[in-house]
């Protein structure tokens, strides 16, 4: 009976009883190699294998029209930075674009953008009255305002910072500003020499002065100025000449000794 059975069966049936081991090897590889083969099919869907397309060139537009022109290439995109403002853009603008326009690359790759920032960023300006006008620049630059300058005016504080201006208008410490604003530091020019606090109109002073009366006041200061600078010049000149006198009368003493001296020498020789 066994041996009818067997007859019945046919050759494959009877090789994979014999080699059981030997099929489920070849069933197994089989499924190995569909697999590989479903799987690059889905690689090849998802990476968009072979599918390139040109980069737009989107720099210096504004971000709108940019993200508008990466849409419709199908290309997705992404905003690196929009934090920095730089004034030789103009707000919302494309700096730069990565990758690089009309290099080819894949759809599915992001392009990355950096954008100018909206607004410059406003920072609480410091104290910088009383300090000298060099070391308030550099304490501004380094703090990232753009744009500042020094103006001297005569004044007795040479190479101090008198008032800070921003935009053509007095501001005082901790006052918020952008970085592209116009900072002026006025500087003292060290020409005033110190006189009497009555005689001089010190900056608050000349700001509270009428309009009407401002010519007159000013007039003022500048005879004290020039009085000033006289009796200073007159005192300079005094002092000269009574030091020219001390050496003069100096030099007479010293010519008295010598001839005092000289004439007992001889004395001395005439004993001998």
């Amino acid at each position: 009976m066994s041996d009818n059975n067997d007859k019945k069966k046919s050759g494959f049936d009877r090789f994979r009883e014999r080699h059981p081991i030997l099929i489920h090897s070849t069933l197994i590889a089989l499924a190995l190699v569909a697999l590989g083969y479903i799987s690059l099919l889905f690689i090849d869907v998802f990476t968009s294998h072979g599918q390139q397309v040109q980069v737009p060139d989107v720099r210096n537009m504004p971000l709108e029209k940019a993200i508008e022109i990466l849409d419709d290439a199908g290309l997705r995109w992404e905003i690196s930075d929009s934090t920095t403002f730089y004034e030789n853009y103009k707000p919302g603008t494309v700096i730069d674009q990565d990758p690089k326009a009309k290099s080819y690359i894949k759809k599915i790759r992001i392009i990355y953008l950096k954008v100018n920032a909206m607004h410059p960023p406003i920072i609480q300006l410091p104290k910088l009255v009383e300090l000298p006008g060099r070391q308030g620049v550099a304490m501004l630059k380094a703090m990232g305002f753009k744009h500042v300058s020094m103006d001297s005016v005569p004044s007795p504080m040479g190479g101090m910072i008198l008032e800070v201006s921003v935009d053509g208008h007095k501001v005082e410490a901790g006052k918020p500003v952008s970085v592209n604003s116009q900072i002026k530091l006025t500087v003292g020019d060290g020409s005033i020499v110190d006189l009497n606090p009555e005689q001089v109109l010190d900056p608050e002073m000349m700001d509270s002065i009428d309009e009407e009366n401002y010519q007159e006041a000013q007039e003022d200061y500048e005879q004290a100025l020039k009085a000033e600078q006289e009796r200073k010049e007159k005192e300079r000149k005094e002092q000269a000449e009574q030091q020219k006198k001390d050496q003069q009368k100096s030099d007479k003493d010293k010519k008295k000794d010598q001839d005092k001296k000289s004439d007992k020498k001889s004395d001395k020789d005439k004993k001998k």
